[in-house]
């Protein structure tokens, strides 16, 4: 019986070390998954928008001295005939959507209806017709950034030529002559996801 008992204390000795062996590898085991790797120093950037305009083709900048606009009639053509033209480039890293507004109230000695006095944009080269913004609306639109110009998005490095004509309804003067001064005709990008 004392063989019996001898074989009962090693196999319990036996029992014991597996277990004590099991809690220990578990216990490493839990410690090797707790580990952490680090990606340090990350930095956030965001892309750059840079809208830029012409007069000429070549020489572009954040601005440029605007237009006259002479000699219009009350309810003839939209001048002049063949527009204004212009270039936006995108210069920045990302596609821009383009707004247009008048970024402050004209001087109006006549008391011109500014509701009845359009602004016609036009893209050259997309086959499609003028979009036509009322100088009352493009200044109210101001405060939000502008007036949406219909059309795609303008992408990264692409240079869009436009030009501008101006018209007035047959009843926007009420006088024999009218004038309207410092328009200030204002672009915008907003950056857009690719």
């Amino acid at each position: 019986m004392r063989k019996s008992q001898k074989t009962n204390h090693i196999i319990r000795s036996f029992g014991v070390i597996a277990a004590v062996l099991m809690i220990v590898s578990g216990v490493t085991f839990a410690a090797l998954q707790t580990q952490q790797n680090v990606l340090t120093g990350n930095t956030i950037q965001t892309a750059t928008a840079n809208l830029q305009l012409s007069t000429d083709g070549t020489t572009y900048s954040d601005s440029h001295v605007g237009f006259d606009f002479n000699n219009l009639v009350p309810g003839g053509a939209a001048l002049p005939v063949a527009g204004h033209s212009f270039y936006l480039k995108n210069a920045g890293g990302t596609p821009l959507a383009l707004k247009f507004a008048i970024n402050s109230s004209p001087s109006n000695p006549g008391g011109v209806d500014l509701s009845k006095v359009n602004v016609l944009l036009s893209t050259v080269g997309s086959g499609t017709g003028a979009q036509v913004f009322s100088v009352q609306s493009l200044v109210a639109s101001a405060s939000s950034g502008g007036l949406a110009i219909r059309g795609t998005n303008l992408p990264s490095g692409v240079t869009q030529q436009y030009k501008l004509q101006v018209q007035m309804a047959v009843d926007a003067v009420s006088g024999s002559s009218a004038s309207l001064g410092n328009i200030d005709f204002a672009f915008s990008g907003i950056a857009q996801s690719n």
